[in-house]
C-alpha cells in the first residue's frame, strides 16, 4: 500500500505524519511553529517534525511516494506558490514551497489551502466519504472553509474560492478585519459566540456562565459547555450563531447544491445544540430542490483532518 508524507502547518504547530493509502496514520511527530521567527525558520521546523514522523514510522524516504502540506494562506495549488501571507509567517508570500519542499525531501510536493486541506480530507476519509459535491465549513478562530464539487476542490481564478466566513450577512455590520461589513465570521466564530456570552455577563443576565469564567476569560468553549449543562442563555447564543451561519449556507446551497455540508473546528463540538438550528434554518430558506438530498453533519476526523487531507491531496495527485 501507497505511502506518502503529510504535513499539516498552523499558526502555532507543525504536525507531520506517515499515512497510507487507507487513512492510518502510521506515525506523527509536532514541532512549534515559531512563526514570528520567520520562513525559512517554519521551513526547518517543517522538515524536523517530517524526519522525525519518518524516524518514529521506521520508514525510509525512498517508501514515499509524496508530500502534502495544507498551509494557512492563499496558494497556486498548481505551481505550489503563496499567493499571501499566512498568518504570522513573515516573507510566506511569494514562496515556491513546491519547489523548497522537493528540494529538502527529494520527493514530489504538492500544497493546497489549510481549510482546502481538512475539507478534502474529511470528503476521503470522514464525514464526505460517498458524497458527490460537499461544503466544509471549519468553525473556530475564524470560519474557513472548502468547496468540492464533483469530486475537486473549487479553487476559483485567484485560487482564493471558499472564504465562506466573509461572506456579509449585514450590509451594515459590524466591520471586519477584512475590510467587509457585517462578515458571518463576526457573528457565529469561536470569539463572537464568547463576545456574545461576555456581553450578557457584564450586563447582570442569570447564567450559568458567570461562574466558570471572568468575562474577560469566557470562551466558545464555556458556552458549549453550558449550553450541554441546560443553561437557556448558552443555547440561545449558540442557537443564534446557528440559525446566522444557516443563512449564509442557505445561499450557497441553492448556488451549489451540495449533497452534504461538513461542519468542523473547535466551535462544532457543540454538536446539535448549534446544528439543528443550522439544519432549521438552511430548510425554511433554501430551495426544496436544492434539498432534497442534503444532508448538514458533523466533522468526522477531527484534528486529523488536515494531515488526511494533506495525505489524500498526494495520492489523489498521484494516481496510478
Amino acid at each position: 500500500m501507497r505511502l506518502s508524507l503529510a504535513i499539516d502547518l498552523g499558526g502555532t504547530k507543525v504536525a507531520a505524519a506517515v499515512v497510507r493509502e487507507d487513512g492510518t496514520i502510521i506515525s506523527h511527530s509536532t514541532r512549534p511553529t515559531e512563526a514570528s521567527r520567520g520562513g525559512d525558520w517554519v521551513l526547518n521546523r517543517i522538515k524536523e517534525a517530517a524526519v522525525e514522523a519518518l524516524e518514529n514510522g521506521k520508514v525510509h524516504p525512498s517508501s514515499l511516494i509524496g508530500v502534502g502540506l495544507g498551509t494557512p494562506g492563499v496558494v497556486d495549488s498548481e505551481r505550489g506558490i503563496m499567493l499571501s501571507e499566512a498568518v504570522n509567517i513573515p516573507d510566506w508570500k511569494g514562496r515556491n514551497l513546491k519547489a523548497e519542499l522537493e528540494q529538502i525531501l527529494g520527493i514530489p510536493a504538492f500544497i493546497e489551502n489549510d481549510a482546502n486541506a481538512a475539507g478534502l480530507g474529511e470528503f476521503v476519509f470522514g464525514a464526505g466519504k460517498g458524497a458527490k459535491s460537499l461544503v466544509f465549513v471549519a468553525l473556530g478562530t475564524g470560519i474557513g472553509g472548502a468547496v468540492i464539487l464533483n469530486g475537486e476542490i473549487v479553487h476559483g481564478t485567484s485560487f482564493a474560492a471558499g472564504e465562506l466566513g466573509h461572506i456579509s450577512i449585514d450590509p451594515n455590520g459590524l466591520k471586519c478585519g477584512c475590510g467587509n461589513y457585517g462578515c458571518i465570521e463576526l457573528y457565529a466564530s469561536g470569539p463572537a459566540i464568547a463576545q456574545r456570552a461576555r456581553e450578557y455577563v457584564l450586563r447582570g443576565v442569570d447564567t450559568k456562565l458567570s461562574t466558570m469564567a471572568s468575562p474577560e476569560e469566557l470562551t466558545a468553549e464555556h458556552v458549549a459547555l453550558a449550553a450541554k449543562e441546560g443553561d437557556l442563555l448558552a443555547q440561545s447564543i449558540l442557537a443564534e450563531a446557528g440559525r446566522l451561519l444557516g443563512v449564509v449556507l442557505a445561499g450557497i446551497v441553492n448556488l451549489l447544491s451540495p449533497d452534504r455540508i461538513i461542519i468542523g473546528g473547535g466551535v462544532a463540538q457543540a454538536g446539535d445544540l448549534l446544528l439543528e438550528p443550522v439544519r432549521w434554518e438552511v430548510k425554511r430558506r433554501a430551495l426544496p430542490d436544492a434539498t432534497r438530498v442534503l444532508q448538514i453533519v458533523p466533522a468526522a476526523l477531527g484534528t486529523k483532518a488536515g494531515i488526511l487531507g494533506a495525505a489524500a491531496l498526494v495520492f489523489r495527485s498521484l494516481q496510478t
